[in-house]
């Protein structure tokens, strides 16, 4: 069986003995079957788009990026903010890539699930191209949103990328420093990557107003005074893959070591009516995450129309935790903790065309996590828990007439997670999903689609621990929280022309059973603990559109939208907001300039009010060859940067403002890269796992 593949440029291609030839934009070639949805690459001596950049196809968009936009750009994001790809909101500052509606659509290189951290180790020059999968799709199984970079392949030889960045700011001192080599070796290939960052911020911390609702009520004003914070991070990884036409194999081994040595910050405390003196209050932590972890991958091609896909991960954590709180003269609270933690996934995924525009997909996914931590101090504890779950879903697609495709997946999944002292608890939840999409053209699409989901509360979450916060506050997990149930309704238009992306959307959001935090008072205690309780509904309609000028020289692109939200149960609460993004990029010879504003934005996020102010930030950077930099600035016209939380609980209630110096500041970017002795081999980017951890902290 073959597949077609969509071409949307003009490919110049001059070798020796031969002249330069062209192939007409939005030509259509056939090529073997592949084990992924791969387009046959013609690896050629030159690339030029000339005709569309956006390919609709199926169930996905096909985003090729043109020249400049690869030239002007040192990392996997970086590229993809210049791609402008509607619905997508990616911030080159911070490398966070989120969609429409807020959420961050998982990103696979290759087929591979990977991350946000991994893409941006990409070489832009090796990214072919970027597939958006923007509803569920067999290629994806239990994904709502993807990412796929599809890198480009070599032969022999091998490249070395080294990357700088410093930021700039009085009080604020952040940099970091990479290598990454690799070496190809007929169907082997040898990458290392190794690197550090580190963060020095004295910004001052947070400032507001907490009310405790006491028998004898009283209200606790706090002024930040002094902060510092410090943080490092080390990480090393080796990757060995081997490839054959119909085999892709890989194995890779990390080590991921995090250390917060200082964070320290100082309030004043003053108390109305007076329940406490009025006084100083100091917070000190320090932490340590050690994370070695190996992953195994493997994707082969057994049968016509058949593709295997295997990943397994493991990762051990070796963390501590330690924090102190002192208050005037009151008795100072200690929390001392060291875990213990084995992380386990594995996922199998086999796909079968069958013959009538047909397939079937079958997907398991398995996991299992065993966190152990003693705490020491003022509470001591112990804390052990084990977590597993396992994840069924066939699905069975089916095309008609090369336009209108419909997918269905009757899906399951069960877990189950030991804790001790308790015992065990088993759930088990539906995970159904129809996708339905229609290509009017290869210009024009729609789709719609409904989905259920499961999000399972996280171990800090539902332990059965309890720790001091200061003298009347006492946080406590909740062993008895459910699953929330989620459900996705989905409809968009998308229309792709030569100088035009053009999305049209709206999607419906329930998370039933939500994970709220809670407050109660037992005496003169207020505790804090989670419940499971009514559910967040969450509405966006909006569009989005991204146009090339000045023969793309220019590109702009923009974002309105409508977003509200209903938060049901106890603490019951709503939100109605439009929010808006505008950006642009301007081409000049080896000069690249960009300039970023996204709105204010206030959210809802389970039983937290959020308030995020407006973003904006400039850019300016120069590439030769393999060297590139880039100077720019972020919300150089304010003062300075709070985020502001607040929430009425009844028994409690605050409402404070972080002051963050990172997000008013200038940075510089250096890099340079070459390649030596090139062929054709796959090339794949590292990011090392930074690990996770069990603990309870405050």
């Amino acid at each position: 069986m073959e597949k077609e593949i969509l071409a949307s440029v003009a490919l110049a291609c001059c070798c020796a003995g031969a002249s330069a030839q062209t192939v007409p934009a939005d030509s259509t070639q056939t090529a073997p079957a592949a084990s992924d949805s791969i387009y046959r690459q013609m690896e050629l001596g030159g690339v030029t788009v000339e005709g569309r950049t956006a390919i609709q196809k199926g169930d996905y968009t096909a985003y090729m990026p043109t020249q400049r936009q690869v030239d002007a750009a040192n990392s996997g994001i970086g590229l993809l903010a210049n791609m402008m790809i509607p619905k997508l909101t990616v911030d080159r500052v911070s490398g966070t890539v989120k969609n429409a509606n807020n959420t961050a659509p998982t990103i696979y290189i290759d087929n591979r699930k990977a991350d946000a951290m991994e893409a941006d180790r990409l070489r832009p020059k090796d990214i072919v191209r970027v597939e958006y999968y923007d509803q569920p799709s067999d290629e994806f199984p239990g994904e709502q949103s993807v990412l796929n970079f599809i890198t480009r392949k070599y032969g022999r030889g091998g490249y070395v990328d080294v990357r700088t960045s410093t930021t700039f700011h009085p009080g604020l001192n952040v940099g970091g420093y990479s290598a990454q080599v690799g070496f190809d070796m007929n169907k082997m290939n040898i990458t290392l990557l190794a690197g550090t960052d580190f963060d020095r911020e004295d910004a001052v911390g947070t400032s507001g107003t907490e009310h405790y609702a006491f028998d004898a009520p009283f209200t606790k004003q706090t002024t930040a005074t002094y902060g510092l914070t410090k943080q490092r991070n080390y990480y090393g990884k080796m990757r060995m893959t081997y490839r054959t036409d119909k085999t892709t194999a890989y194995a890779d081994i990390g080590l991921g070591w995090g250390e917060t040595p200082t964070d320290r910050h100082s309030t004043l405390v003053v108390y109305s009516p007076q329940a406490y003196p009025d006084a100083m209050a100091t917070t000190t932590t320090q932490s340590r995450n050690a994370t070695p972890q190996a992953t195994l991958f493997m994707e082969t091609r057994p049968g016509k129309g058949q593709t295997l896909r295997v990943q397994a991960n493991y990762a051990y954590g070796n963390n501590t935790y330690r924090r102190d709180y002192t208050e005037g003269g009151l008795t100072p609270v200690i929390t001392d903790t060291k875990e213990i933690r084995n992380n386990f996934d594995a996922h199998v995924k086999y796909t079968a065309d069958l013959r009538h525009n047909n397939s079937v997909t079958l997907f398991i996914w398995g996991f299992n996590t065993w966190s152990k931590a003693d705490y020491i101090g003022t509470i001591d504890a112990g804390q052990e828990i084990q977590d597993g779950g396992l994840q069924l879903l066939p699905m069975y697609t089916h095309t008609f007439a090369k336009k209108l495709r419909i997918g269905i997946q009757p899906g399951l999944y069960w877990e189950r997670y030991y804790i001790k002292g308790i015992g065990a608890t088993r759930k088990i939840q539906g995970r159904p999903t129809i996708s339905t999409s229609y290509s009017i053209n290869s210009k024009n699409s729609l789709y719609a689609n409904w989905s259920m989901g499961t999000s399972v509360p996280t171990m800090d979450l539902y332990n059965n621990t309890e720790q001091r916060v200061n003298q009347y506050t006492i946080k406590r997990g909740n062993p008895n929280l459910e699953i929330e149930k989620l459900h996705f309704f989905d409809i968009g238009y998308s229309l792709a022309l030569k100088n035009v992306n053009l999305s049209l959307f709206g999607d419906y959001f329930i998370a039933a059973d939500l994970t709220k935090d809670f407050y109660t008072t037992e005496g003169e205690t207020m505790v804090s603990t989670y419940m499971s309780d009514g559910a967040l509904h969450s509405c966006i309609a909006g569009g989005a559109v991204a146009w090339s000028l000045l023969n793309r020289s220019l590109q702009l692109s923009g974002q309105l939208m409508y977003k509200g939200q209903r938060l049901t149960g106890v603490y019951s609460a709503h939100n109605d907001c439009m929010l808006f993004s505008l950006s642009t990029n301007y081409y000049i010879k080896n000069f690249t300039l960009t300039a970023m504003y996204s709105s204010k934005m206030s959210e809802l996020s389970g039983s937290q009010w959020n308030e995020t102010p407006a973003q904006y930030y400039f850019t300016a950077s120069w590439h030769h060859k393999g060297l590139y930099a880039e100077i720019g600035c972020q919300r150089i016209f304010d003062k300075d940067y709070k985020k502001r939380q607040w929430f009425d609980f009844g028994t409690y209630s605050y409402d404070r403002a972080t002051v963050y110096n990172n997000m008013c500041s200038a940075w510089l970017k250096i890099s340079y890269s070459f390649d030596f002795g090139r062929k054709k081999v796959e090339r794949t980017e590292l990011e090392v796992d930074r690990g996770s951890s069990g603990i309870m902290k405050m």
